[in-house]
């Protein structure tokens, strides 16, 4: 990934999203030298979406099968064996 630096403010505010949007380009925004937020492609933020709701199916099934294993108490049980 290339970096560059741009000042952004309301006067080229639309340039920046035009070289996102049109271009594909990421735009890093930093303050005090860290990186604080991205601009990205629509494109991009819906694969990102889209990974978070496959790694939440994921964990769903992991832990149902976790709660399939020997030993595993439901929630409901604890809370009445400890008087919650």
């Amino acid at each position: 990934m290339t970096y560059r630096h741009i000042d952004i403010d309301y006067e080229n505010l639309q340039a920046v999203i035009d070289n996102v949007a049109l271009e594909g380009k990421r735009i890093i925004i930093q303050k005090q030298g860290k990186s604080m937020a991205a601009i990205v492609p629509i494109e991009e933020l819906e694969i990102l979406q889209e990974l978070e709701e496959l790694e939440d199916e994921f964990d769903l099934k992991a832990a149902q099968e976790a709660m399939k294993e020997p030993g595993i108490v439901p929630w409901e049980e604890l809370k009445l064996e400890l008087g919650l």
